[in-house]
């Protein structure tokens, strides 16, 4: 285990057929590409008042943070931002990672930001670090990112584990599909929240 990789991965969702895919997608990597992954979803018990202390030890000690984003995901962080309330764990911890890069508190190389293809672009918040990565398209880049070497993931999506991931995506697009969120950027003219929106998360996220 001295030697495996460790990556954190932070997902906030409360869609079942999203949070699905992104535990296939989980699987895949603790199976095949010889990962050690910290994931933390709704099923993680961490004080709400100790999300910025366990954060910061957790992205010091991974090799990479996952950061998924999603309509709801970035429409669940705009409403943190105007009501300074975060109803979940989950919810506080992807605003406090997107802060906390943004700001260059942690190695900002680290940063690892995804989205499914289904996932409009403009639902990627956007703070000018790190490398973003859409899924699956892009599925090689982020093997070769996060496990440090090239992997084939053509051969990995053929095996067991990467069919079952791609029937849960395509199933999470299917639901996404037929129970939109409507999420608009903040600005009409913005394809992405950006650092101006962000400051003011981290401001939100600074005064808890």
């Amino acid at each position: 285990m001295l030697h495996t990789p460790r990556i954190l991965v932070i997902s906030c969702s409360s869609s079942e057929s999203y949070v699905t895919a992104v535990r296939k997608f989980l699987v895949l990597l603790k199976a095949k590409c010889n990962l050690r992954v910290i994931a933390l979803d709704d099923d993680c018990v961490i004080p709400m008042e100790s999300v910025q202390d366990w954060l910061m030890e957790e992205i010091n000690s991974a090799r990479k943070v996952v950061l998924f984003h999603s309509e709801e995901s970035v429409l669940y962080a705009w409403r943190y931002v105007r009501s300074g309330i975060a109803h979940s764990v989950t919810l506080k911890t992807f605003v406090s990672a997107l802060e906390m890069f943004s700001d260059s508190r942690v190695d900002q190389s680290k940063l690892l930001s995804v989205y499914f293809s289904y996932t409009p672009y403009s639902c990627v918040v956007v703070i000018n670090c790190g490398k973003t990565y859409k899924l699956m398209d892009e599925f090689n880049g982020f093997l070769e990112d996060v496990c440090g070497s090239q992997i084939d993931g053509s051969s990995l999506l053929m095996c067991e584990e990467g069919r079952e991931l791609q029937r849960a995506v395509e199933e999470a697009a299917s639901c996404a599909e037929a129970h939109p969120f409507g999420f608009l950027p903040p600005e009409p003219d913005t394809s992405s929240i950006d650092n101006l929106s962000l400051s003011y998360m981290a401001d939100t996220v600074d005064s808890d």
